[in-house]
């Protein structure tokens, strides 16, 4: 399958993001300042790659990788370095996926609330499972490929 729209080269952050120590992962995001439901908070970019590739940099293992799928076998590969790698996964997201690439706040978020969205909508991959420790009440132990939908 086509992709619809191609990605912009990098990725934006909202500048009231900012990256602390996190009680679900090591370092997350958080929201420096209130942000409103529907704002938007990162737009994705990259690189687009098929399983085969993304299999292949991942064994590399030179860097982390970090995807996002966008379709059947279609994965985004962000570039190193942006602060969107450090978005962590919760089982109750506040933020949420609302077009490719664009990841919006599905609800209020209040000042110093870590910033986080469900793995298990964006990581179509292959075999995706982790271990979740997100610490909902709505956890699901587990976070696989399940429910992930292609965004276009």
């Amino acid at each position: 399958m086509a992709v619809m729209h191609r990605p912009p080269p990098g990725v934006w952050v909202d500048p009231r993001v900012e990256v602390r120590p996190s009680a679900i992962e090591g370092q997350g995001l958080f929201a420096a300042e209130p942000i409103d439901a529907g704002e938007v908070v990162v737009e994705l970019g990259g690189r687009i790659v098929d399983q085969a590739e993304l299999d292949r940099l991942i064994a590399e293992g030179t860097d982390y990788v970090d995807s996002v799928t966008i379709d059947v076998d279609q994965h985004l590969v962000l570039p190193a370095g942006s602060i969107a790698h450090f978005g962590n996964h919760s089982c109750d997201p506040n933020l949420r996926v609302d077009r490719p690439y664009r990841l919006v706040a599905g609800r209020a978020v209040a000042r110093a609330e870590e910033l986080t969205v469900d793995y298990g909508t964006i990581s179509g991959a292959d075999g995706f499972s982790m271990v979740c420790r997100c610490g909902a009440a709505t956890c699901r132990g587990v976070v696989t490929n399940d429910r992930w939908r292609p965004l276009a």
